[in-house]
């Protein structure tokens, strides 16, 4: 196999490469269409809202400021668990376990199971990979479901610095690439998003909110950014926000989604876009991880797939899906 750094991949006619409006390796840059900075246009507009409340509250006792401010946290707590129970009440949960997915040849037992959305207008996946084994096995996961189709956009989130990621992403676009040789728009279309790591291996903890806080941020652009080829008048409306997005893991993934999640609570995406679906890593047999744990707690994920059968009957709200990732220990 060629080294993966040695790939040059096409999507359509560009190169598939890290969107440059998300984060460079040295700042944070996140710009609107108009090209405004977001986080220097929070920032003063922050401080303008700021100084004008200033003015407002320098008039109150603090008491009648202290009053304030705790009535609102718990006005807008209360928005945010009414929303967020609202959203999981109108959730639809594959029952029971799923059918188990197989190497065979597109055309054979998995061309059965993966459902057809050929005659939808668009289908947008949007990927979390997570580095390492998690990368290797969300790689084969997508190897093993992928239907070539004309309307199919599909984005990498990837963590800065996380060049392995990259090549391997790299590397399955070229596979798809093969697959369909020539100009068959079955390829469909592709991008990368790099966003910041929500905590490097032996950061202090005390230091993991803020960096959590500006993946966050991150997460936010990459999930409301309309692919640049899919960025025409007659396919911008159905690629605007992901229909799926999908993770194994680790705290990168469960960051994402739950700014995904928060943005449907405050109606800026659509309860029927951006379904989660995590899908446990295969070397968890008899427990789940901490990743894992969290979505089910919180219960964001409309569906939470484990791979070993065992772990389905230990805790409650998992689907068992197959060994749908295991495939790679193979290769």
């Amino acid at each position: 196999m060629a080294p993966p750094t040695s790939v040059s991949v096409q999507t359509g006619e560009e190169e598939l490469k890290p969107d440059t409006r998300a984060e460079t390796y040295s700042q944070l840059q996140i710009e609107t269409l108009s090209g405004i900075n977001l986080t220097a246009a929070f920032f003063f507009g922050g401080a303008a809202s700021s100084a004008a409340t200033g003015l407002v509250l320098s008039s109150l006792s603090w008491l009648w400021l202290i009053t304030f401010v705790i009535t609102l946290g718990v006005v807008l707590a209360t928005f945010i668990v009414y929303r967020h129970f609202e959203i999981i009440g109108r959730r639809q949960r594959p029952g029971g376990s799923w059918p188990v997915a197989s190497n065979a040849p597109q055309t054979s037992t998995v061309g059965a199971q993966v459902p057809n959305t050929t005659s939808l207008p668009a289908v947008y996946f949007t990927y979390i990979l997570g580095s390492g084994g998690h990368t290797a096995e969300m790689i084969e996961t997508i190897r093993q479901s992928f239907r070539g189709q004309a309307n199919m956009h599909r984005r990498y989130i990837i963590s800065t610095g996380d060049t392995s990621s990259l090549a391997k992403a790299r590397l399955l676009e070229s596979t798809i690439k093969d697959a369909y040789p020539g100009e068959d728009a079955r390829t469909g279309t592709s991008d990368l998003f790099l966003i910041r790591r929500a905590r490097k291996v032996h950061q202090p903890l005390y230091t993991a909110p803020f960096t959590c806080l500006i993946s966050a941020f991150h997460a936010a652009n990459a999930l409301t950014r309309i692919p640049n080829l899919r960025s025409t008048k007659e396919s911008e409306k159905e690629f605007t926000y992901p229909h799926v997005i999908v993770t194994n893991g680790p705290a990168n993934g469960f960051i994402v989604c739950l700014v995904a999640h928060l943005l449907k609570i405050f109606y800026l995406v659509p309860e029927n876009r951006a379904k989660m679906v995590y899908i446990e890593t295969w070397a968890r047999s008899k427990t789940m991880s901490l990743t894992g744990k969290l979505f089910l707690k919180t219960d964001i994920a409309d569906v939470v797939g484990v791979q070993h059968e065992s772990l389905a009957k230990i805790f409650k709200g998992c689907q068992y899906i197959g060994p749908v990732s295991a495939g790679f220990l193979r290769k």
